[in-house]
């Protein structure tokens, strides 16, 4: 290619990073459309990734690093043969650049001196969160054009006029793996951005530069240091030095933002208001940068609770946006580094959502309304806000009630997954009112919320408590009627969910004398089952009596449902035993109860040839009430033998109250073994008894008490038939009453 005819010159250093590929790979579309030469510089890469650079490049020069990027980009610069240039790093990438292709195809470069396409830097690794940068990488060359810089070189001259594209290249470089691996990348940069600091001493580039690097690593103070060294310095040479008034704009921003971080509102304030004063602000181009400062002086006004102030410098800083956030270039002209993202979305975002709050309070409806849709609720990055929406909520609770309070919230519960959010909320928000107190709060909670158009189970009941109280219904039959739909749509909607609504919602209709009973009654028997299994399993034991009493003024019919709940309201008390129950005998009383209302149930289902001919075929809980019941049988038989044998059947067969029959039956070997212990203790007395009347016998044989003797042996006789010295006593006996009574008759 001649030389005359290259139109573009792309020059990049390259030093075998993980994207180098990716970058080589997307300069083809360059290659492809315009005359243009591929220019790269080697710092570093091994054998294999040069063979790879070798296959794109026009020209490849090697480059012995010196910690100089300046030098290593004139290598290329110093080789470049385009009436343009352009210049990127080995893991930058673009997509697909039409913009700048086309400024070169149709030669409206011709026009131009300069230009900038956006850098995206990814700070996460899945692309998702970053912030657009615009550096000056492309200009027409001229004699004298050079790099300048150790680190973050740029290029001068850089004369205007300056095209500006809305390509960009992705840049991963700010990705890190962690902390130290942060750490060490600001390390490299900061020692030669200190030699610069000495050799430009007031130049706010490079106290710029600095000043970004501690502040990438969260070494606040350190900024703070360096911002007011650098400040001072640029105030006692700015008549002697070229600079551009967006660095110290920029130093200023990173000043104010470190003292917010390390809390030190009241030095934030005496600074902000320098930032203000400055004489430099009164450059028409330096409006972004002003704006920075209305945007932090509404961020600090917010986080110390001076809310007229936040709303002031708020409304601003919104006025600032809705005229230059789509003005790159004046972006790019009165703006520099930490603030010139002043108006990209995570600024944006960030500043509106803690804004909010005192927006609201001074009841600011239209800056309310016209910020908070400044931003794109449709966006990932809105969810998870959960501490601002807090307090947007408090705040429209502490005003009146005006309906762009409803218009906001019910942005916020529209929003994919966001009732999933605003649930939490609302919940929290009103557990906290009722624990303060704070009932007019709590009022307006409820007022917003039912007008929100979103049939979310909280929403429905929370519309069923303020339709109840609700001024505007002057017609009771129209306030009970709606309360009636309300109801019906809520077990329509969230049968699954009928145990999670509060007790207050029920109470409402017990008030207000509605029936409850045809709305359960239409829930399918099997589906309400279900819905008893989960409830029963960790329902605690306060709310199992209340729904006891509730079900109880429910019912006005027999029917399956009311069975299916007894029987599961009883599964459920069996697992407090020890605080309902917790002898045996009460605990015997409620497992027979439960057995009978196990088995009305399922005779509902089943015929009664399955109870007898094939109880297998019943389910497990039924099985266990059958051998519960037959156990009952045994026991009130005093048939310990048998009762334990269905006792022994009934472990393991009904997961759901198996920690209960194992209870039981170590309540039963318990009382076994007591009763066993007992009757030894009272074998053992007797036997004392028995010796100590057969001593008395003796004693009455010596003394030829015979008739005394005979009545005492007698008696213990019947109770220890088998004692054979008994036998013998009383035969001693009888011999001396022979003998007495022969020598009576002589």
């Amino acid at each position: 290619m001649n030389d005359k005819s290259i139109v573009l010159s792309i020059s990049m250093l390259i030093s075998g990073k993980k994207d180098m590929p990716k970058s080589l790979e997307s300069l083809l579309f360059f290659k492809n459309a315009i005359p243009c030469e591929i220019i790269l510089v080697d710092t570093g890469c091994n054998a294999e990734q040069r063979a790879l650079a070798e296959q794109y490049a026009d020209k490849i020069y090697d480059f012995t690093w010196c910690n100089d990027f300046a030098a290593a980009r004139n290598v290329g610069l110093k080789a470049a043969k385009g009436e343009w240039f352009l210049y990127l790093d080995d893991d930058e990438w673009f997509d697909n650049p039409q913009e700048i292709i086309e400024f070169f195809q149709s030669g409206e470069y011709k026009n131009y001196n300069c230009a900038s396409y956006t850098v995206r830097n990814y700070t996460d690794s899945q692309g998702i969160m970053y912030d657009d940068s615009y550096p000056s990488r492309m200009v027409k060359l001229e004699p004298e054009t050079r790099f300048v810089g150790k680190i973050h070189e740029y290029l001068e001259p850089f004369r205007l006029p300056k095209k500006t594209f809305s390509d960009f290249v992705h840049h991963y470089g700010y990705v890190y793996k962690n902390e130290e691996e942060s750490r060490k990348h600001a390390q490299r940069n900061i020692v030669p951005l200190l030699e610069m600091r000495k050799t430009h001493p007031g130049d706010p580039r490079w106290i710029c530069q600095l000043v970004q690097e501690y502040f990438s690593v969260h070494e606040y103070e350190e900024v703070v240091k360096a911002c007011k060294i650098g400040l001072n310095e640029w105030n006692e040479k700015k008549d002697s030095i070229n600079y551009a008034p967006s660095h110290v704009g920029a130093i200023y921003g990173y000043l104010l933002i470190s003292l917010e971080s390390l809390e030190q509102f009241e030095e934030e304030e005496f600074w902000l208001k320098k930032a203000m004063a400055e004489p430099i602000n009164n450059l028409n181009y330096m409006e972004p940068t002003i704006a920075f400062y209305c945007l932090v002086a509404a961020r600090l006004y917010s986080k110390t609770g001076r809310h007229e102030l936040c709303r002031k410098y708020f409304q601003r800083y919104i006025d600032y946006t809705k005229r230059l956030k789509d003005d790159r270039t004046a972006i790019e002209a009165g703006a520099a580094l930490i603030a010139a993202g002043v108006f990209q979305e995570q600024l944006l975002y960030g500043v509106t959502l803690m804004s909010m709050e005192s927006a609201i309070r001074m009841e600011d409806y239209a800056l309310c309304e016209e910020a908070f849709y400044l931003m794109n609720w449709d966006d990932r990055r809105l969810l998870h806000q959960v501490t601002w929406e807090k307090k947007m909520l408090d705040a429209f609770c502490s005003v009146k009630y005006h309906p762009v309070w409803v218009k906001l919230l019910q942005t916020l519960v529209s929003r994919e997954d966001g009732i999933k959010e605003m649930h939490v909320v609302f919940l929290e928000a009103e557990i906290n009112y009722k624990q303060q107190g704070e009932m007019e709060k709590l009022w307006r909670l409820h007022r917003l919320v039912s007008e929100l158009d979103y049939e979310h189970r909280y929403i429905l009941c929370t519309k069923i408590l303020w339709t109840e109280h609700n001024p505007d219904i002057s017609s009771e039959e129209e306030r009970r009627q709606s309360v009636m739909d309300l109801y019906n749509k809520v077990f329509e909607k969230y049968t699954d969910e009928i145990f999670e609504v509060k007790a207050e919602v029920w109470n409402v209709a017990e008030r207000m004398k509605i029936s409850l009973e045809p709305m359960l009654l239409q829930v399918d028997y099997r589906r309400w089952n279900r819905i008893l299994v989960v409830w029963s399993a960790d329902v605690k034991l306060a709310d199992l009596q209340q729904w006891d009493t509730r079900m109880a003024l429910w019912k006005q019919k027999d029917d399956i449902r009311y069975e299916m709940f007894t029987v599961k309201c009883l599964e459920g008390y069996l697992r407090y035993y020890q605080d309902i129950c917790p002898s045996m005998p009460q605990l015997e009383e409620m497992l027979w109860r439960y057995a009978d209302n196990v088995l009305i149930l399922y005779r509902y289902l089943y015929k009664d040839s399955v109870f007898t001919e094939i109880p297998e075929a019943l389910p497990e809980e039924a099985q266990l009430a059958l051998r519960i019941k037959k156990m009952q049988k045994y026991r009130e038989l005093g048939d310990d033998r048998k009762a334990l044998a269905c006792l022994r059947k009934c472990v393991g067969l009904y997961p759901v109250l198996e920690k209960l029959i194992e209870a039981y039956a170590t309540m039963y070997r318990d009382t076994l073994q007591k009763q066993n212990q007992d009757a030894s203790a009272d074998q053992k007395e007797f036997l004392q008894l028995v010796n100590s009347l057969k001593s008395i016998a003796r004693q009455h044989l010596t003394r030829k008490e015979y008739q005394e003797a005979r009545d005492i042996l007698l008696q213990i006789r019947q109770c220890v038939p088998e004692d054979e010295e008994i036998e013998k006593l009383l035969s001693e006996a009888d011999n001396g009453l022979g003998v007495e009574n022969d020598i009576w008759q002589a």
